[in-house]
């Protein structure tokens, strides 16, 4: 029988990423299943639903997380990213899909952010680890059909 993902362990593994500053943990009907330090609104989440529909949409519009807003500089489904600030205080954001079969069958998503000097060429890797590691199997994407 499904157990459903563990937020209590989720949560637990999230406070083990000290060079993530926020991170959110939610699924495709706008259910927070937990969160370190980002405690959106499903207002605030929904856009991300449709981040992933048409790319100069998602890369104009940008992503919006607790009143700040970040510039997407990167969409390569399964993962969109960006960042704020500039060379010297910024903060990175980075959104990754995924379905997990621990939460029946259901896409999840793991928005995380992170601060300098931690860049998205090391945090990203690591959310790749995490969600396939703790929520299920990123999406494989065909991007000639986007």
């Amino acid at each position: 029988m499904d157990q459903g993902l563990d937020a209590a362990q989720l949560l637990a593994e999230l406070k083990k990423q000290d060079e993530w500053a926020k991170a959110i943990i939610f699924d495709e009907d706008l259910n927070v299943i937990t969160h370190k330090n980002c405690a959106a609104s499903k207002e605030e989440l929904a856009p991300y639903l449709k981040a992933y529909d048409v790319r100069d949409n998602t890369i104009g519009a940008g992503f919006v997380l607790l009143g700040e807003n970040y510039e997407v500089h990167r969409w390569h489904p399964p993962l969109i990213y960006g960042r704020r600030g500039d060379a010297d205080v910024g903060e990175g954001i980075s959104l990754a899909r995924g379905i997990s079969k621990k939460h029946n069958g259901k896409r999840v998503y793991l928005l995380i952010t992170y601060e300098l000097p931690i860049v998205s060429a090391r945090a990203v890797p690591q959310q790749i680890n995490f969600y396939n590691q703790y929520i299920g199997e990123l999406e494989k994407f065909d991007i000639k059909q986007q």
